[in-house]
């Protein structure tokens, strides 16, 4: 289980509808749920919901912070959309916690948070740009779900949202963009498979067209690539056939 998300569960507990917990750390909470291991991750990725947000949130984000003792505070220049707080002196706390934002400013925090500016890196300017896109940001409304006390996304729309990142992250590598980690790219490659082993064996998931394309060009790439096997992320199916499951799932031709 993440580090300190129990401390996130305790402060956040009224506040079910204000955001969505994303990425590796929703993936931790759905493998812990169905008793499987998962690969480690210590940040804690945070989409809120604008529509809900208010200063009473913003207050008790700043609360959080000062509990565990946040000593590097950001936002990113730019557009703003994105935050990340780290180093807590607490160690109970989350390492790492980023939140993103679909409006600039999204989170009103108060004066005294005492928020820098920073340049953020290729892996988080792809998903702030995703969450930015409405179709994905309606799929992340639809698709969120409480478990264990916390909200987090379904693994049913984290597949697709790993997809979309592992395309993102290649065609802007594939341009030139010296900022991108191959490492990431694999990261969402290979989580879009263990996430498979969570969807049920006759899965049918409803998503939107733009969602069903970017499966279908993503699955398209990894079985060209022909490099994955699956089984040494300890899912039990063969490269060919995890694609055709996850086709099947997706209702994509």
């Amino acid at each position: 289980m993440v580090v300190g998300i129990d401390k996130f569960r305790e402060f956040f507990k009224d506040y079910p509808d204000h955001y969505t917990i994303i990425g590796g750390a929703a993936c931790d909470i759905l493998f812990d749920t169905a008793g499987l291991p998962f690969r480690a991750t210590k940040d804690i990725d945070v989409v809120l919901c604008i529509e809900v947000i208010d200063a009473a949130f913003g207050e008790k984000f700043r609360d959080f912070l000062n509990a565990g003792g946040y000593q590097a505070r950001e936002q990113s220049g730019g557009h703003r959309e994105f935050y990340r707080f780290q180093k807590p002196k607490d160690p109970e706390f989350p390492f790492m916690v980023e939140l993103f934002s679909k409006e600039p400013d999204g989170l009103s925090l108060p004066e005294d948070t005492g928020i820098v500016r920073l340049d953020a890196e290729a892996d988080i300017v792809s998903l702030s740009a995703i969450l930015l896109d409405p179709v994905y940001f309606e799929a992340l409304q639809i698709g969120k779900r409480v478990e264990n006390g916390v909200t987090i996304l379904d693994q049913s729309i984290l597949i697709p949202f790993k997809a979309r990142a592992f395309l993102d992250l290649t065609r802007r590598r594939d341009v030139g963009d010296d900022k991108v980690k191959g490492d990431d790219i694999k990261k969402h490659r290979n989580d879009v498979f263990r996430l498979s082993q969570l969807l049920p064996g006759d899965a049918v998931v409803q998503v939107s067209d733009p969602l069903r394309e970017d499966m279908r060009l993503f699955l398209s790439a990894i079985g060209e690539e022909g490099k994955l096997n699956p089984k040494d992320l300890k899912v039990s199916m063969t490269l060919e056939e995890a694609i055709i499951f996850l086709r099947k799932a997706y209702g994509v031709e």
